[in-house]
């Protein structure tokens, strides 16, 4: 009896057991199938978020897309350096305009259209729903905002991109700023003409022509020289090679047969003795693209609100005989011929000395000689803008500035008439505009003597230096831009924008001789700084504020 008893207990508790162990099961069997969804869930959670994210991204290069090919209309050109509200507001309308133009009956809305609130001054694409991507779960809308500067601030576009997949959502934000165009400043120097860079000249930064003449060539750069930059020309190398095996045969640089430059064990640059490029740079960029690029052509000049509340200096009891150009050293007698050969011209002098101008204006004819004078404020000088009468040779010997030059805008360019020529030291000290020491354009701009060089003589200068040709000669150290905008391919051989080349003021009818390159020479742009006023450039959409990226 008490056998059968237990065997009755045993069998119980092992069917106890057993149930437990069924319901336990049961239990795990559950759990695992919940966590199991729960992770497929996770992740169709983070594979939505991903795609959603991806989609907001996409919209963002969209949008970029969409900025960049706006263009400004004749309307937002202006001749001021800054950008007012009213400025800033006309332009976020005219991009407004742009969308909507470019995507008018475009598949992409799916028939949703824009949505433009002036109000808020912001813009919806689409007004309604996403911007599918390849047909899936997934798309993107973008929102424009205009935001008014304060301060210092600039006036500013944010963009919103707002990706979806399914129900879930990401977005990223950046921010654009409404500004002036100022590519120009990208470079060291630009210029319409052909460029001469010799002697101990330093180009801390890119170098750009607009020569398009393929027979001669853009650029003449001597061994010592250095261009610690690109070298851009718009011709292409296909232009170049075609001449390379004619008559008047050259080449820009040595490349092998692929058109890469070649380099010897050392790493360097093989340069042979035809290249045009003789001293140190960085590569040649060919067929760069030219469209007027803003600061290139005297129909972007307007200087006549420079010309206000200015005092006009009497004429001159004192004169003085010069040429121009002149033999090396010898301002009176004529570079060659008699005094009456066409080649030179004869200048009858005022001469002002050991004066001081604040806020001045010299009258067009008056071909002043300044000695030891002090320039405070602004200093305009006149001419006529048609350019046919009414010139002004002006030549500065060891003279002073604290503040800008600025000329009127002749529509004609004649390098021995209108000429701005510093001699002797000349100290800039531009505590008036920071933007440019010197703003003439088609004036023949000539920093330092031709052919000789005084102990001490040199010119420090800040800012853009604008000319319709430029040279620098002599000690000068320039921190900004040189724009020589006179478009010399009309001439058949070519005035050249000269840096280091100590002969011949503004023209090339002397050959390179490096005896003749003295002085050290520097330029560094600064392409942080604002254009200055007088330079009509359009507003622009300018790149993005990379640190204004937040994912939201």
């Amino acid at each position: 009896m008490a056998k059968r008893t237990n065997k009755r207990k045993n069998r119980a508790f092992t069917s106890v057991m057993a149930m437990m162990f069924v319901t336990l099961f049961t239990i795990l069997a559950i759990s695992l199938a919940a966590m199991s969804t729960t992770n497929v869930q996770m992740a169709q959670n983070h594979y939505g978020m991903a795609q959603a994210q991806v989609a907001a991204e996409s919209g963002l290069q969209y949008a970029m897309l969409l900025i960049e090919d706006y263009d400004p209309p004749a309307a937002a050109w202006s001749p001021r350096n800054t950008v007012t509200q009213t400025e800033a507001e006309d332009t976020f309308g005219y991009f407004v305009s742009h969308v909507q133009t470019f995507l008018a009956d475009s598949p992409l809305l799916n028939g949703a259209g824009t949505s433009y609130d002036s109000c808020t001054q912001t813009l919806q694409v689409p007004a309604t729903g996403n911007i599918s991507l390849n047909g899936n779960n997934n798309g993107f809308s973008l929102l424009f905002e205009f935001i008014p500067g304060t301060g210092s601030d600039p006036h500013i576009i944010t963009v919103t991109s707002t990706g979806n997949n399914g129900n879930i959502e990401r977005g990223v934000q950046i921010t654009f700023p409404i500004r002036k165009n100022s590519e120009i400043l990208e470079y060291a120097i630009a210029s319409r003409g052909r460029m001469w860079i010799t002697g101990d000249s330093t180009i801390e930064g890119d170098v750009f022509s607009s020569w398009d003449r393929p027979e001669i060539s853009p650029y003449n750069m001597t061994a010592d020289s250095k261009v610690l930059g690109t070298v851009n020309t718009v011709l292409s190398r296909e232009n170049i090679e075609d001449y390379h095996y004619g008559y008047d045969s050259y080449q820009m640089e040595t490349l092998d047969a692929d058109g890469n430059p070649i380099y010897d064990e050392d790493g360097d640059r093989v340069v042979s003795p035809e290249d045009e490029l003789q001293g140190e740079h960085e590569g040649v960029n060919y067929d760069q693209p030219y469209e007027n690029m803003p600061g290139m052509d005297i129909s972007d000049y307007d200087t006549d609100d420079y010309n206000n509340s200015l005092t006009t200096i009497p004429s001159s009891s004192q004169t003085e005989v010069e040429f121009f150009p002149h033999k090396p050293g010898y301002y009176d007698y004529p570079k060659t011929g008699t005094p009456t050969s066409t080649s030179c011209r004869k200048l009858y002098r005022h001469v002002y000395e050991n004066q001081t101008f604040t806020d001045t204006l010299l009258p067009d004819n008056r071909n002043a000689l300044f000695r030891n004078c002090t320039f405070n404020g602004k200093f305009y000088v006149d001419c006529y803008k048609s350019g046919s009468t009414g010139y002004n040779n002006v030549r500065f010997e060891d003279c002073t500035f604290n503040g800008p030059i600025i000329t009127d805008v002749p529509q004609i360019f004649k390098w021995m008439y209108n000429t701005l020529y510093f001699t002797g030291t000349a100290d800039f000290n531009n505590t008036d505009m920071a933007e440019a020491t010197i703003l003439a354009p088609h004036f023949n701009v000539n920093l330092g003597n031709t052919a000789e060089v005084e102990v001490g003589g040199g010119s420090e200068l800040t800012g853009a230096i604008v000319g319709g040709i430029v040279d620098v000669r002599g000690n000068a150290s320039i921190k900004g831009t040189i724009i020589s905008m006179c478009d010399t391919t009309q001439w058949s051989s070519g005035y050249v924008t000269n840096i280091g080349f100590a002969s011949d003021g503004g023209s090339e009818s002397s050959a390179l001789d490096p005896e003749d390159d003295v002085g050290v020479i520097t330029i560094n742009p600064d392409p942080e700084k604002m254009l200055p006023s007088g330079i009509k450039t359009p507003i622009v959409i300018g790149d993005a504020y990379g640190n204004t990226y937040v994912e939201l």
